[in-house]
Formats: structure tokens, sequence, C-alpha cells
């Protein structure tokens, strides 16, 4: 069975939270089977700032869902973008 990586913007709700708020919450709310490696912020627009995301699992039928799911259920987000899902 192979890893995968998954890459994910996810994106606050507004430029007042606080992005540590809501990266402090992202690895509490994964499903089990997922290991955040990464986490980076970058600037979006209007003051705005993003956080890219990197989840390494295994490749099982439905779990790459269920972190995409995860990740909306952060509180204060207001979206997430998949950037690239690949095999590591």
């Amino acid at each position: 069975m192979g890893k995968v990586a998954a890459v994910y913007n996810v994106i606050p709700e507004s430029p007042e939270i606080p992005v540590e708020e809501v990266m402090a919450q992202i690895p509490k709310s994964v499903p089990a089977g997922v290991e955040v490696a990464t986490m980076n912020v970058k600037p979006f627009a209007f003051g705005l700032k993003i956080i890219e995301v990197t989840g390494i699992m295994n490749d099982i039928e439905g779990l790459i869902d269920k972190f995409e799911e995860s990740l909306r259920s952060v509180p204060h987000v207001q979206g997430v973008d998949v950037v690239t899902i690949t095999l590591v």
C-alpha cells in the first residue's frame, strides 16, 4: 500500500481571525491515519492569509475525503481548496 500526500489551501473567514488559532485546531480535527506534515502561512488578498496544509496518509479509499471534510469543519474556516494530491 502506498502513501498519499494531499495539499490543501485552508481559507479563514476574515483577516481578523488569527491564523495561529486556525492552525492550532487543524491537527486536532484530522481523522486517524492522517499525519499533518506541514502547515505554511501564505498571503492571499486584502490582508487575508491562507494556510497551506499537507497531510500524509495511506492510500485508503475515502481517507482523502475525510481529511478534506475535517479541514472544512475547523472553526473559522471559510473554504478549503485542493492544491495537489500525489503518491509519495
